[in-house]
């Protein structure tokens, strides 16, 4: 006499549930049945079948794999004695799923175990479908919008705290992997066309100590881009002038000193294989320029023009009582910075000193004597017309957008504070994010 095999019931078992979906799909109470209707009830049901052929696939590997599996002992080689099987719950891109698999007794270990979970990857409580689901709902929002989301769009329903463990753990994973394997984002960086741009800024994030006290840290922020150059354009073309956009750009942040951010510099530089770097911009923070000098060596440096441009306006305030004459002088000076760099405002801000000496406001002369120390500071910055007509950057926005959207967006949420190992990651997992090296990490990682 014949008898089905178990594996035959099995898809028999889901093929006679797809049959039911499709029927029942057609009684579905809506006259005529339109787009949204049938949407609608595949988003429901199609998922529920989805989840249920998962497991009953995952199931069927499992007994296959059982059926074939050696008897002994991992460790000891001895026979083990196959007890009864265990129920386990796994938590997946498509929903819960719950298998079940034998347990092995190992009497001279003294040991159970479960050789399937090691053969088949099962050791975990989470498949690395919904950790990438999680992960990237965490680098774009709270734990508790991830919530919503994973709810919302998949019918996943986990609690922030399981949220924020999955995220903290998967972004450590990549991390790792990544600087284990970090072939195909070097081939990404390389492939990109242009000339290479080195960023680097700091913002504060509320940290919380191991001893319970709160303070505010500095992430320091770094990125490297790649960036043809565009056309050649006037200094007063300099806010309209369409300049292009960086072909590749890979961002990394740490709350380290500076030290240590000088290292965490040079080993991005060796995994995303960095190879000369034709210039360097930023604000005019001396730390900047240090790290700049001794990780990449000698390069075109650039004080960003909006840094620059803004101690001339404070200046210009302390100057004029009335707005439009401020307004009228700064416009004026930052093109004479535009067009001439430090020699040009030197030469103007020291007829402003001689006309305002003698004179009881020593405010203005106070001011005026600042905005000439700090752009004296940076003298071999300030080179904007010859980098305008070269078709080069000369704004720090890159890292700006960083310091906003990569930390601040994610890490400076009201009333947020974060220990600080679990900060670094995250801002790592944003890094990646932020880089669009997310398609390249998981198919390296995974």
């Amino acid at each position: 006499m014949h008898t089905e095999s178990p594996l035959l019931t099995r898809r028999e078992l889901l093929h006679t549930k797809l049959d039911a979906l499709l029927d029942e799909c057609d009684l579905i109470p809506s006259n005529p049945q339109t787009l949204d209707t049938m949407e609608t009830f595949f988003l429901d049901k199609g998922r529920k079948f989805l989840q249920e052929t998962f497991q009953e696939k995952l199931q069927e590997r499992i007994e296959q794999t059982e059926a074939h599996s050696s008897p002994e002992c991992a460790d000891c080689k001895k026979k083990t004695t196959i007890k009864d099987k265990k129920s386990k719950t796994i938590v997946s891109a498509h929903g819960v799923i719950e298998i079940n698999r034998r347990y092995h007794h190992c009497s001279p270990c003294k040991k159970y175990s479960f050789p399937v979970e090691v053969t088949l990857g099962l050791n975990g409580s989470y498949t690395s479908g919904l950790k990438r689901m999680v992960a990237r709902c965490v680098g774009l929002g709270s734990y508790g919008l991830a919530k919503d989301n994973l709810a919302e769009l998949c019918q996943i329903d986990l609690s922030p705290t399981t949220i924020g463990k999955i995220a903290d753990a998967t972004a450590g994973e990549i991390a790792v992997r990544l600087e284990n394997n970090p072939a195909d984002v070097r081939r990404h960086f390389q492939r990109a066309q242009g000339e290479i741009e080195f960023y680097s800024d700091g913002t504060f994030v509320h940290i919380r100590n191991a001893d319970g006290t709160t303070e505010w840290r500095e992430f320091k922020l770094g990125a490297y881009a790649k960036r043809q150059r565009s056309a050649s354009a006037l200094p007063s073309e300099w806010a309209t002038r369409n300049l292009l956009k960086p072909s590749v750009v890979y961002a990394f942040a740490a709350i380290m000193d500076k030290e240590e951010f000088q290292g965490l510099c040079h080993t991005m530089r060796r995994r995303w294989g960095v190879g000369g770097v034709s210039s360097a911009l930023g604000d005019g923070a001396k730390w900047i320029w240090n790290v700049n000098l001794a990780v990449n060596g000698k390069t075109d440096e650039c004080l960003d023009i909006y840094h620059g441009a803004e101690h001339i306006s404070d200046c210009g305030k302390i100057l004029f009582g009335v707005p439009q004459d401020s307004k009228d002088w700064f416009e004026r000076m930052r093109l004479v910075l535009l067009s001439e760099g430090f020699a040009g405002m030197r030469r103007e801000l020291q007829a402003l000193e001689n006309e305002l000496k003698g004179k009881s406001n020593k405010s203005k002369r106070e001011s005026v004597g600042a905005l000439r120390k700090y752009l004296g500071g940076h003298s071999e910055r300030l080179n904007y017309c010859e980098r305008l007509a070269a078709g080069r950057a000369i704004g720090s926005g890159l890292i700006e957008g960083a310091c906003k959207n990569l930390v601040g967006k994610r890490l400076k949420q009201t009333g947020a504070c974060w220990r600080l190992p679990r900060a670094n990651r995250i801002a790592a997992l944003c890094a990646v994010l932020y880089s669009h090296q997310w398609k390249i990490a998981w198919n390296t990682t995974h």
